[in-house]
């Protein structure tokens, strides 16, 4: 028989710290990438980590700072519709989020019941056991946000940048967006254009904003009656498209403030024998997969929501760390499909 190799020893923190000449809170540090240890004793603790087999205990690691290394995720809803996980906004979202956090070796916890005061959100026991609250979008609890970054559990919140905001948003920029859509419809010779889109909702309103002001930089009268509200959920919002539709017989192009509005545009427009996008043009926002399979394919806004989820989790990790970090609003991009080409144009 050959000769047996003994098994490699792990050497625990205080062993490292001696190996290296500091202390333990300088290795805890150094192994958190805090900005606190320099660049050198950094490397000089992961190398001898590596070459001695060190492995963090993160039961006790998690003790010593007091936390669960459990991130929670808060999908913001419609408080009159309650929780619709199908919505393939949040479920790509969340994906995205989810990878993030794996990398970063924390667990998510989620929590989808529509949230209306931030008292209510402390009095859970997700938000007692969770290190920190990643928010997708804004609802219309602006203020309950301000008062719940108060506290000193970090936020980050998917969003708009609004004014009196005590909170980090990640985010694109809606008012771009919105003008985006607009515009386009505008050079495909459309003129009476109607907006679908709930502007209680920050970003909503700021992607009507961009609407009306590609409208009135083209000198066409802002007409309220060509604006319709409806939920950001497929089935909720059929009949209540359906119904405009059927009383708009003039309108020639439509900027929804969703890519599962304009589906349901585009299949309303259909059933009434309306020709998209001939006699009707029709944009989305978010692009979402599903844009690509509907027929004619849709053009909409995008938000890159992979690099949204990844840039949330990193703010979120940088909190955590006691970094300060700034706020994140990106350029909006128009992807153009053949639900809005008229005439070739």
């Amino acid at each position: 028989m050959g000769k047996k190799i003994p098994k490699q020893q792990s050497i625990d923190m205080q062993q490292l710290a001696d190996m290296a000449g500091v202390s333990k809170s300088t290795v805890s540090r150094a192994l958190s990438d805090s900005s606190v240890v320099n660049k050198r004793t950094k490397e000089k603790i992961l190398e001898l980590a590596n070459k001695h087999h060190f492995v963090m205990n993160e039961t006790a690691r998690s003790l010593r700072l007091q936390r669960s290394n459990m991130i929670c995720l808060v999908l913001m809803h419609d408080v009159e519709l309650g929780a619709h996980l199908s919505d393939p906004f949040f479920l790509r979202m969340v994906g995205c989020v989810v990878d993030s956090l794996a990398k970063s070796g924390h667990d998510l916890a989620l929590y989808h019941k529509p949230l209306e005061t931030a008292d209510e959100f402390r009095a859970t026991r997700v938000y007692r056991q969770c290190d920190g609250t990643i928010f997708i979008g804004q609802g219309m609890i602006h203020e309950e946000l301000n008062k719940l970054a108060s506290h000193e559990k970090p936020i980050v919140v998917w969003g708009a940048d609004l004014p009196e905001r005590n909170y980090r948003v990640v985010g694109t920029d809606n008012i771009m967006g919105g003008k985006q859509a607009t515009q386009h419809l505008l050079n495909q010779g459309c003129r009476r254009i109607a907006f679908f889109g709930d502007v209680r909702k920050p970003e909503l309103a700021l992607r009507h904003e961009g609407y009306t002001s590609a409208l009135r930089e083209a000198d066409i009268e802002v007409d309220s009656s060509l604006q319709l509200a409806p939920p950001m959920e497929r089935h909720a919002a059929d009949q209540i498209i359906d119904n405009f539709i059927k009383s708009k017989k003039d309108i020639d192009g439509i900027v929804c403030c969703s890519d599962m509005l304009a589906a349901t545009a585009i299949s309303s427009l259909h059933e009434h024998g309306i020709e998209v996008p001939s006699q009707v043009a029709v944009t989305g926002y978010d692009d979402l997969e599903i844009g690509t399979r509907l027929r004619p394919a849709l053009t909409t806004v995008s938000q890159n929501i992979q690099a949204g989820g990844e840039q949330l989790v990193q703010k979120m990790m940088a909190l955590l760390a006691g970094k300060q970090i700034r706020d994140s609003i990106r350029e909006s991009s128009l992807v153009v499909r053949k639900s809005s080409l008229r005439d070739g144009k």
